[in-house]
């Protein structure tokens, strides 16, 4: 009895394991889009006043008009007023160069900055006049996308 007890455990395990669908399925299309739908910025500071040096974001107003025509976006970038949270001395620091970008993009495609672009999701260089993407799809199929900064407000 000890024997099929020890034993049950591991029949059982074998089984679940082989009955997986290996066979029949449908093959899927892989998707063709490689658009840009959003983008946006925000800063990031530490903020030195607290026990624990805690990391603070704030979003930056974000007016993205994306041209889907010419593959090109064009931010005006609002920076909010000071706040509880955001001092004046802190909105003083914001500048175009030391921003964070992140975008929404096509369902499984991918994206990477064009030569000297800036990285999307730390913070970097937002002043040069133009800056490219390039927007991998799923399929392989690819567009290259161009940013411009029209306005930073402060």
């Amino acid at each position: 009895m000890k024997k099929i007890i020890t034993y049950l455990p591991v029949l059982l395990l074998c089984i679940i394991s082989t009955s997986c669908l290996k066979s029949g399925l449908d093959e899927l299309p892989a998707f063709s889009d490689a658009e840009i739908t959003s983008f946006k910025f925000e800063y990031r500071w530490i903020d030195d006043t607290t026990e624990n040096n805690k990391l603070q974001v704030i979003q930056l107003n974000t007016e993205a008009l994306i041209n889907t025509e010419d593959n090109s976006i064009n931010c005006i970038i609002t920076v909010p007023a000071s706040n509880a949270d955001f001092s004046v001395s802190e909105r003083e620091n914001v500048t175009l160069s030391n921003i964070v970008g992140y975008t929404d993009i096509s369902t499984a495609a991918t994206i990477e900055p064009v030569g000297n672009a800036p990285k999307l999701g730390v913070i970097e260089d937002f002043s040069a006049d133009t800056m490219q993407y390039k927007v991998i799809a799923a399929d392989k199929s690819n567009k290259i996308w161009t940013l411009y900064i029209t306005e930073f407000i402060k």
